[in-house]
């Protein structure tokens, strides 16, 4: 999907990002630009969780994700 020597650049540019925090980012992008705007729009402050309607990471403060899923969602 993304180029070898991209995904390469982008982990140097990114040292400090856990390898899978950046792997899943991977997985999440549809293609380069939009993986370099998920990496570089990373939060500062934890805990995170993947906003699939920003398709970005978002800080929490619902750490299990609680008010993620309504009643209506399971119907």
């Amino acid at each position: 999907m993304f180029s070898d020597g991209i995904v390469e650049k982008l982990k140097q540019r990114y040292p400090s990002l856990h390898p899978l925090i950046f792997h899943r980012s991977v997985e999440k992008a549809k293609n380069d630009v939009e993986l370099f705007d998920i990496l570089d729009s990373f939060p500062d402050k934890f805990p995170i969780a993947w906003d699939e309607s920003s398709r970005r990471w978002q800080t929490t403060d619902d750490i299990y994700q609680v008010n993620e899923f309504s009643k209506d969602y399971f119907v």
